[in-house]
């Protein structure tokens, strides 16, 4: 008999191995509700929509790179510098048309929701370690480049910020990325968005390795940030956190905040919004007081009943931000809390099981897997609202806290909210739901991001003709 439990217990334990490597593929996420009732008018509303199945996006990450620089691959392992580039995701198969894209885009199509592929990684630039972005060091030509690219995404672009995604822990890069595409496609293709690749096991077994590493990546981020703001034109970066990605934006943002106020420099941060962080809840606290007076706002989502941030806490022996025990905190820590619940913008949104639509009720991915979350977080980083004027309604607190909840006419709110948001949208687009995919001008040869069309010193090296993210660099440059 003991032999038959031994027997199934290294079978159940074999399994568990097994599964732990296994990363499903990602999908096109159920479409947000915001997109559902005003997403023709968002497609719309870019003059520059590309209709077709590619969606491009940029990157920066510190994991050591692999392979040729017009096509890397990036390891798991962390490395010193932070290479910046741009990458292409595909949705669904090659050659997919627009007019598939824009019903998958819609929920029309009751389907199975198409897979993302990530298709190319293509390195541009390097910011050296121990590099200081700003306030003004000469840059090399491969960084003006890039950092080129980026004002023409901006100055193409109805909307001038940057959406900065940081992942979660866990993950492929190609998971990572095609949850950043999503930001961008679900915005009409309006949000100039920047995929933050930090280095995680892509194993859950030894999840407390990521947890380590996401400290790591943190300085990277805030240079990141410092780079941006110093040397391109955008108008507010918005920084998005996913699970553990929000041990890396909490600490790097208050790096971030420290140099800010230390140096007297704007570093033009904008929304932040934490969704379901996995981060030690009083070192959140403490991260917050360093970075809530420069940022417009910071967001917390948060489910109670979370279930993978249950487990962290056991593991990690301390309550995670995304499902807080404020007895943990000590009065001076409650108080601040209080104090930028209050003053400094923070807002604090509870996701309550009753809320989420085709998920668990203890989900942890709900921010891009609930259609109604995922609206509100759209909204938020796409027009810069605050939770009154994004539709939620005020809920029950806990420890002197205001939080914020989605009302049971939350439906029937949206329509009023995305009215009042349309002002936003250029004034020669009617913001009008349609049926129809919309009429926009197609993105010519020269205009994609990697065409590095008129940097001054740089040239497209790619596939010629055919060719959707060019690798830009010097002239004779190599891998």
């Amino acid at each position: 008999m003991w032999r038959w439990i031994g027997f199934a217990a290294l079978i159940g334990l074999i399994i568990t191995i097994l599964m732990s490597f296994h990363q499903p593929p990602m999908r096109l996420m159920p479409v947000p509700l915001a997109f559902q009732k005003s997403g023709s008018a968002m497609f719309a509303a870019n003059p520059g929509l590309r209709q077709d199945n590619r969606i491009e996006l940029f990157y920066a990450t510190n994991r050591l790179p692999v392979g040729p620089r017009n096509n890397r691959l990036y390891s798991v392992a962390p490395g010193r510098d932070l290479l910046l580039g741009v990458g292409t995701i595909r949705i669904g198969d090659d050659g997919t048309p627009w007019d598939r894209v824009y019903e998958w885009s819609q929920g029309t199509d009751g389907g199975r929701r198409p897979q993302l592929v990530l298709e190319r990684m293509a390195e541009m630039a390097t910011l050296p370690e121990g590099a200081v972005p700003a306030p003004s060091p000469a840059l090399d030509s491969q960084l003006r480049g890039w950092l080129g690219l980026v004002d023409q995404a901006l100055e193409q672009s109805p909307d001038r910020d940057i959406i900065i995604y940081v992942h979660g822990a866990n993950s492929t890069v190609e998971r990572a990325a095609g949850q950043a595409a999503q930001l961008r496609h679900f915005t009409g293709q309006n949000a100039v968005v920047l995929l933050f690749a930090w280095p995680t096991a892509e194993n859950f077994l030894v999840y407390p390795r990521d947890i380590e590493t996401a400290f790591g990546a943190a300085p990277q981020l805030a240079r990141l940030v410092q780079l941006l703001s110093a040397h391109t034109r955008v108008r507010k970066i918005d920084v998005l956190s996913y699970s553990a990605g929000g041990t890396v934006a909490s600490d790097g943002l208050a790096q971030l905040g420290r140099y800010a106020t230390d140096e007297g420099v704007d570093v033009r941060l904008g929304q932040v919004h934490h969704a379901a962080p996995d981060a030690d809840f009083r070192s959140f606290t403490d991260d917050l007081r360093d970075y809530a007076k420069v940022a417009e706002r910071v967001t917390v989502s948060l489910n109670m009943e979370d279930s993978a941030l249950r487990l962290s806490q056991v593991v990690n022996r301390a309550s995670r931000a995304g499902r807080p025990d404020l007895s943990e905190l000590s009065p001076g820590d409650l108080r601040f809390l209080q104090q930028a619940n209050r003053e400094l913008g923070l807002e604090i949104v509870r996701v309550r099981p009753g809320d989420l639509h085709g998920v668990s009720a203890r989900s942890h991915a709900f921010w891009y897997m609930d259609p109604w979350a995922a609206s509100d977080v759209l909204i938020e980083l796409l027009f810069g609202l605050g939770a009154e004027k994004r539709g939620l309604a005020p809920g029950p607190g806990a420890g002197g806290l205001s939080y914020w909840v989605f009302p049971p006419d939350y439906e029937e709110r949206l329509p009023g909210v995305l009215a009042k948001v349309s002002a936003l949208l250029p004034a020669t687009v009617p913001a009008t739901v349609s049926g129809a995919a919309p009429e926009a001008a197609v993105v010519q040869e020269g205009d994609r991001l990697g065409d590095a069309q008129g940097v001054e010193g740089h040239q497209a090296v790619g596939d010629g003709k055919d060719d959707m993210v060019g690798h830009a660099v010097e002239a004779g440059g190599g891998h």
